[in-house]
């Protein structure tokens, strides 16, 4: 088999595992996408090469975005990018938080993070702040990880947690501010040496310092943290963004926040996590970039023990 024909047939599979996920037969399936059911029976045998706008319709019935179709859920590394991050797992993750999320879980939502990140034009990490790439990053992340464990992302802006269970979705907004489960995310690029001049697709790790999460208010008992880089696919001498690690701890308090500041002028209020916080991160690693450097810069920033 050669490519091009080994690339149809996995598109089918995936095709195929998504409708099913939604409980669609192919008959309802083809209504949704105003397809024929022959064309979209062959699409899931392979046996069919299929456009765009055909692929919009698909990912548009099945509620998911263009590149969640090449993603298939039992092999990250398919699709049409060829390059992905690899990571050290912590096998023994296991969270329950209203839905079940797992280590794996969460190295798939990254290496589908890191293809989507990959998608965008490098010109667009050029000209944003890492503020704003952090906040990208983190959502992105976010809808990879709750399209896989059958959660929602919180629908409004200011809601807590960033993901909820499904049942979530009728919530009220008062509620959505502060629902009761999920999981809250929150991204950092780490503190780096003063001085250090890094431009947007240079590596953070080397000039690295620390590493300190952010959040609104002193409250955040239990946070999924994600620490990300200029660690990604190459582009002309430089390298997109990725998530490189991944923190969590249920076990938060007010005291391992710091006192909240800048609430003056354009900043909103913000708290920053104190060394007692970020071991309780280091102690709770759920996976970091198989790399040395990574490796061995994460467990002394955050005192973690690799095993």
């Amino acid at each position: 088999m050669n490519s091009s024909d080994r690339l149809l047939q996995e598109f089918g599979e995936r095709i195929r595992e998504l409708r099913k996920q939604k409980g669609l037969s192919q008959e309802k399936f083809s209504f949704e996408c105003n397809l024929d059911r022959t064309y979209v029976s062959q699409v899931e045998q392979g046996r069919r090469n299929i456009s765009l706008q055909n692929i919009k319709a698909m990912a548009d019935a099945l509620g998911v975005s263009i590149a969640d179709l090449f993603a298939a859920s039992n092999d990250p590394l398919r699709g049409v990018i060829t390059w992905a991050p690899t990571y050290r797992s912590n096998e023994g993750f296991s969270l329950d938080c209203g839905f079940v999320v797992n280590s794996e879980d969460i190295r798939i939502a990254a290496i589908s993070a890191a293809k989507q990140l990959e998608l965008l034009p490098f010109s667009l990490f050029q000209s944003i702040d890492l503020k704003t790439l952090s906040s990208i990053v983190g959502a992105v992340f976010a809808g990879f990880l709750a399209s896989r464990v059958n959660a929602i992302v919180n629908p409004i802006e200011k809601g807590h947690p960033d993901i909820i269970p499904s049942a979530g979705i009728s919530a009220t907004e008062a509620q959505l501010r502060n629902y009761p489960q999920g999981l809250e995310v929150k991204v950092t690029v780490g503190n780096v040496k003063t001085r250090a001049d890094l431009q947007p697709g240079e590596p953070r790790v080397t000039s690295l310092t620390g590493i300190t999460w952010q959040a609104h208010h002193r409250e955040v008992e239990s946070l999924l943290g994600l620490v990300i880089d200029f660690a990604g696919a190459p582009q002309k001498g430089k390298q997109f963004p990725i998530i490189t690690g991944a923190f969590f701890t249920d076990e938060l308090t007010a005291n391992d926040w710091g006192e909240i500041s800048g609430t003056t002028g354009r900043n909103t209020k913000v708290t920053g996590m104190r060394s007692s916080g970020k071991t309780k991160m280091g102690l709770g690693w759920v996976l970091i970039l198989e790399e040395e450097i990574y490796l061995t810069k994460y467990a002394r920033l955050l005192g973690v023990t690799l095993h």
